[in-house]
């Protein structure tokens, strides 16, 4: 008989093993991605206009003027004439009778100020003639806070070695700084005029008595149409008023590309004057809103409300 085979199990003296018996794969969080792609889309959407024009600029394409416009007002760097951001460069000058104001090369004094009308004196101490009709001053006051609450534009021509010009400006808001500052038209802010589908589109100024209607071919100006309605017959100086534009349109009418017309009565007067600035040499007339052949319609929207007109 056979024997029978006895298993026998021995038992290593070692020390256990881990085994491998496969593997698992943890995703990944795309978390950070996501937000970044987000932030990138962001920015791309806000800044799309000023991708647009460097993108033009490299291909050597004109940019739309619209969007032209929208990119210089989203870049930081652009001058903002509303803006003072950096009150530390602007002398403040607190208002008083005794204020005296001397800069490039003009002197500033005699101030006073009654029923909201300011007056004083801009004195020219050098000995030589100075002619700033080139160049654009402004008035600008202030708040005790230093906020900007109004701007005037002052219209300095030539005034004669020792000799000074009486300035009397309508004020329409209380102020505690005044100061005098000098602007270019690159400081003025852009203007989106809105046009036809010709490129044809008018600016419409009004202060009461005044109305002026700036047409522009492309931004530029090309017409002028101005309209004056005085009724107010117990103004002292209604009669003085009266006779100026009788005259002045008597004169206008000579010159060629120059039509207007006055209406006088009991109750009041009104002149109509058209301007085709293709035609008309505004040498000779001194109207401060009258603007020359191609000026830009953001030079006329800013100077014409700094004196005192709603623009629109």
């Amino acid at each position: 008989m056979a024997k029978k085979k006895k298993n026998i199990v021995v038992l290593e003296d070692t020390e256990l093993k881990p085994q491998v018996i496969g593997y698992t794969y943890k995703k990944k969080s795309n978390l950070g991605r996501v937000i970044f792609i987000f932030i990138v889309f962001i920015l791309a959407v806000y800044y799309i206009n000023d991708i647009s024009v460097y993108i033009n600029n490299l291909l050597g394409r004109k940019t739309a003027e619209s969007i032209d416009n929208l990119a210089n007002k989203n870049n930081p760097n652009e001058n903002n004439s509303d803006n003072n951001s950096n009150n530390s460069e602007i002398s403040f000058n607190v208002f008083s009778p005794e204020l005296e104001i001397t800069q490039n090369n003009l002197t500033l004094n005699n101030f006073s100020l009654n029923n909201q009308i300011l007056t004083f004196d801009v004195s020219n101490k050098t000995s030589n003639d100075i002619n700033f009709s080139k160049r654009k001053f402004y008035i600008e006051l202030y708040s005790d806070s230093k906020t900007l609450v109004e701007r005037i534009k002052l219209d300095i021509n030539t005034i004669n070695s020792n000799a000074k010009v009486n300035y009397t400006l309508n004020i329409k808001n209380n102020f505690y700084y005044i100061v005098l500052t000098e602007k270019t038209i690159n400081d003025y802010p852009a203007l989106n005029l809105e046009k036809d589908s010709s490129g044809y589109g008018t600016i419409t100024c009004d202060n009461g008595i005044d109305n002026i209607v700036y047409s522009f071919e492309n931004d530029k100006l090309i017409t002028i149409k101005h309209t004056i309605t005085n009724n107010n017959v117990s103004d002292p100086n209604y009669y003085i008023d009266y006779t100026l534009w009788q005259n002045k349109i008597s004169s206008y009418n000579s010159i060629e590309g120059i039509s207007a017309s006055f209406n006088g009565t009991l109750n009041g007067y009104s002149a109509i004057i058209n301007i085709d600035l293709h035609k008309a040499n505004l040498t000779n007339i001194t109207e401060k809103y009258y603007y020359a052949l191609g000026e830009e319609a953001r030079v006329v929207n800013f100077e014409m409300e700094t004196y005192g007109f709603n623009c629109q």
